[in-house]
């Protein structure tokens, strides 16, 4: 990895904690913010199936945490295996610490939100080892990897709002840590993290390329 593509994710991890801050202030200082998380909450609660919610509740709270915690650590270990410790590191670091930062941040209570639920920890967890698996995963994840890998994130966000765990802003907190965890990860370590396929970095630079200068 290039001095610049590592000053790139350095970047992106620190807009996504401003975003991350953002979105803890917005959803609780300011009335617009207050009433959009509560609407959002409210049509979930209210639309959704009962069974549909809480059975979204049961995978995205202990089912996706049980099942996948044990996958990224036996991935990890193959990565090892195969002399790939950047990607096994990364894969372990990235839902620990996410994890880790979101039980700290909700036990001080920083934002004075109260409640003890920004962000969600479950999400986080959750959210962090959907990366973690995408990370240490034995091939190049692909389009359609990232898609299924997309879905699933989705399924656990909502999952963590639809049994009256969490408001929808402790998940999108939950989610943009995890992005920014995730960034600062791979400005660090570098090398061969994140593992995308060729063919999607092929497609972006092609995507890029097609918009030509803008101006």
């Amino acid at each position: 990895m290039s001095h610049r593509d590592r000053l790139r994710w350095a970047g992106a991890a620190v807009i996504a904690a401003a975003a991350f801050v953002l979105v803890a202030l917005v959803s609780t200082r300011t009335g617009v913010g207050v009433s959009l998380d509560e609407a959002v909450r409210n049509w979930v609660l209210n639309e959704l199936p009962g069974p549909l919610r809480q059975g979204l509740d049961r995978l995205a709270r202990p089912l996706v945490i049980v099942v996948l915690a044990p996958t990224v650590l036996i991935l990890a270990l193959l990565a090892l295996v195969r002399r790939g410790w950047r990607r096994a590191f990364a894969g372990v670091v990235i839902p620990a610490v996410s994890t880790v930062v979101a039980l700290e941040l909700r036990t001080r209570d920083v934002f004075g939100i109260g409640g003890d639920a920004f962000p969600s920890n479950h999400a986080a967890a959750g959210l962090g080892l959907l990366v973690g698996v995408a990370v240490v995963w034995p091939r190049p994840v692909t389009r359609r990897g990232l898609v299924a890998l997309g879905v699933a994130a989705f399924c656990t966000a909502l999952g963590n709002v639809t049994w009256y765990a969490h408001q929808p802003r402790d998940v999108l907190g939950s989610a943009l840590l995890v992005v920014a965890v995730a960034a600062a990860t791979f400005a660090v370590v570098g090398g061969d993290s994140p593992n995308l396929a060729a063919e999607v970095r092929v497609s972006r630079r092609t995507a890029g390329a097609t918009a030509g200068p803008v101006g």
